[in-house]
């Protein structure tokens, strides 16, 4: 996935090493590197730094299980060092001349991953910095014919040049109070964003225009720049991100976005951007193609929201696809181009076995993502990013839910939208080393009613199950009287906090099912690490054998996905709605009803119930300014969780509550109840309440309730 952050140099560990990091990170910015600063094997080059030029930096692609040499000789003045990183900022090997030598070698270091590597020049620490100069060999090793291959191919790989006199300019421009953000990723995977403003091949990043929405422009524009020069043929994929909007009036932005190349248009895109979900992003991806005539196209894009990850590749028909037959523990090389953004592998699995899929781009730019179908055709495993700082794609110890031949679809970010390009290694195992015994030796007990969440991050997934009568099932409550018992709590308290394949399972044993609506949330408590990577689960609802509900989602940092389903006397099961909670009343269509919603008087109670058939009540009442007003919902039946919201005459919800704090409503009243205590209106008109359950329309409560307002 695009990545708007600089994650490199700045983990380096020891203080000198941070020095060095600071120091070329100061210089970037100012120093355009040459087409010499791609490395190829068995090449020299010639360098210069001094005082005014202290650091410099070069790069290289390599296949996985590889070593590479780099030497400094015939230096002449000052005492030279040299560090050589991965592409996450990692030191992999450093050396420096500390007595006076006039040369410094890193001589066969294992490269046990495929892709992008850095090497620094430096002057050694504690070294004067003259005019110096200096020649820098580099070359790499293979360790078998299929590292030799991934060493062929990241060679291969890297983008032809061209003299481009009038250089490369993308321009976005929009309409409208929002901010918009601009990111251009060129061939040599180097990205220009507000926050990335310069490469080292020449390229600039203008003006953050609405940036934060602190100072609004009229006519806001930013722009990607590459400076007249040798620039890299190939794709350039170009994102236009909706950050916010800057007030309460702007809703859908209208955007174009054009792109010259030596001068000469390559196309203009007219489009429109809509503010993201809560929880989401909201994203427009297209790239443009040099060719090495110089001619440039740019393409049509679209919009490529977070729900886009489980679609499958557009066009994608599996059995047109032509899937290669992968074999466990045998890397693969393939190739994601423009004209095929995605390649296919099939292999059998049982059900409850556990694989893991690793995909690692050779070359500079392609930003890999993995999905895994079922045997149904149904996506059931998702990887963009392994891990914050690269883009590189893995899926470790998945679960299979039942045998078959299963498909695994090797693609990129944006999919057809996307723009990067490149070979990739990809290597199907089984379940990785730090798998705990009970998870690969899963055995589940059997129940008339069965709910499975399954995912496989070292992140705290809270799986809970409410039954007909209000009782909740999770790992503060691991039983309850109905029957229903935690059998399986993965991660609990981050404990273990491993990369393993974690399982909660909550079930009914055969006999104890009773008839009525269940209740069954997922809650994202806590990452459990300090770089947490994406997390995807897949949740599971069976009732007498039968699945009634799969759900694979994508949640945030402390969001809830609820659903809810409901069993028939007779032992049927249907599902509900299902869907994250924290967009409040936006995910209820409450606006029709609340034309023709009843009238309430200050001092009244009404009463209503919620069922299955009724998510929700609308009312509706008279305010004026500077009143305060309190609004009250107590259940009548234990079953029935409430939850009220207040809609001001402009549509815009202005107060919520769930849960009222313990005494505030009476000795009768529970914590489950709803108040909205002493609340100023702002405005004269008609105010809408709406009553509730907990989740709205996802939730499984229902029952009487009794609601009351009273005005001051």
């Amino acid at each position: 996935m695009s990545k708007s952050e600089f994650t490199g140099l700045k983990r380096l560990g020891t203080p000198f090493i941070l020095v060095i990091a600071i120091l070329v990170l100061a210089l970037a910015p100012a120093q355009a590197q040459d087409a010499n600063s791609l490395l190829a094997s068995g090449s020299t080059i010639t360098g210069v730094l001094g005082p005014a030029s202290t650091a410099t930096t070069y790069v290289f692609d390599a296949g996985a299980n590889t070593t590479a040499s780099i030497s400094l000789d015939n230096v002449t003045g000052g005492s030279l060092a040299l560090l050589l990183s991965d592409i996450n900022g990692n030191t992999i090997a450093q050396a420096a001349d500390t007595t006076g030598a006039g040369s410094v070698l890193l001589s066969d270091v294992s490269l046990s991953n495929g892709g992008r590597y850095s090497v620094f020049v430096y002057f050694a620490p504690g070294s004067e910095a003259p005019d110096s100069t200096f020649d820098l060999t580099f070359s790499l090793g293979a360790g078998d014919a299929g590292d030799a291959a991934g060493q062929d191919a990241a060679q291969a790989a890297a983008p032809e040049l061209i003299l481009l006199g009038a250089g490369i300019e993308v321009r976005l421009a929009w309409s409208g109070a929002a901010d918009l953000n601009l990111e251009v990723r060129d061939p040599t995977g180097q990205a220009l964003h507000w926050n990335s403003r310069a490469t080292d091949n020449g390229g600039v990043f203008g003006f953050d225009a609405n940036g934060l929405c602190q100072v609004l422009s009229g006519a806001p524009e930013e722009s990607a720049i590459w400076q007249p020069g040798f620039l890299s043929t190939g794709s350039y994929e170009v994102i236009v991100y909706y950050e916010q909007a800057c007030d309460a009036l702007t809703g859908t932005v209208p955007f174009q976005l054009e792109a010259t190349v030596d001068g000469n248009s390559a196309g203009r895109l007219d489009a429109l951007l809509s503010p993201s979900a809560a929880g989401q992003t909201s994203v427009y991806v297209t790239r443009f193609e040099i060719g090495a005539d110089g001619s440039a196209a740019l393409s049509q894009g679209g919009a490529y929201p977070a729900s886009s990850l489980t679609l499958l590749p557009d066009g994608f028909d599996l059995a047109a696809a032509s899937p290669s037959a992968i074999v466990r523990d045998v890397p693969v090389l393939g190739e994601i181009s423009n004209e095929q953004p995605y390649l296919t592998y099939t292999f059998i699995g049982a059900a409850d076995e556990l694989v893991s899929v690793d995909m690692q781009a050779i070359g500079p730019n392609l930003d890999s993502m993995l999905q895994i179908l079922d045997p149904s055709g149904q996506v059931v495993n998702v990887n963009d990013d392994a891990f914050a700082g690269t883009t590189n794609s893995q899926i470790n110890n998945a679960r299979l839910l039942s045998s078959g031949r299963y498909t695994i679809i090797a693609t990129r970010y944006a999919k057809e939208f996307g723009g990067t390009e490149g070979q990739f290694q990809i290597t199907l195992s089984g379940p990785s080393n730090d798998v705990a015994a009970q998870l690969t030796d899963l055995d589940l007990p059997p129940g008339d009613i069965e709910v499975s969440l399954y995912w496989s991050t070292s992140a705290d997934l809270q799986l809970l199950v409410r039954d007909p009568a209000g009782q909740s099932v999770f790992d503060d409550v691991p039983q309850v009287a109905s029957g229903g018992i935690l059998q399986e709590a993965g991660n609990v308290n981050c404990i273990p906090a491993a990369t393993g394949s974690p399982v909660s399972y909550i079930y009914w044993p055969a006999g104890t099912m009773r008839p009525g609506t269940y209740e069954v949330e997922v809650w994202y408590q806590n990452t459990c690490s300090e770089l947490p990577p994406a997390v995807d689960f897949t949740l599971l609802i069976a009732v007498n054998g039968q699945v009634v509900a799969d759900a694979r989602q994508f949640p945030l940092l402390g969001q809830r996905y609820v659903t809810n389903f409901t069993v028939q006397p007779s032992g049927e099961a249907s599902a509900g709605e299902a869907g994250f909670i924290d967009g409040g009343s936006s995910t209820l269509a409450y606006q029709a009803e609340a034309f023709n919603a009843p009238m309430i008087e200050s001092g009244a109670t009404v009463t209503g119930i919620i069922s299955a058939e009724n998510d929700f009540d609308v009312y509706r009442f008279n305010g004026v300014a500077g009143e305060t007003v309190t609004i009250s919902m107590a259940a009548a039946t234990q079953m029935l969780d409430t939850n009220l919201y207040l809609i001001s005459p402009g549509d815009r919800q202005i107060a919520a509550n769930d849960d009222a704090a313990p005494g505030t409503l009476g000795a009768a009243g529970r914590t489950t109840d709803s108040l909205i205590s002493d609340f100023t209106l702002t405005e004269n008109g008609p105010y809408t309440i709406i009553a509730t359950r907990y989740a709205n329309q996802y939730g499984g409560t229902i029952g009487v309730y009794s609601l009351t307002l009273n005005k001051n």
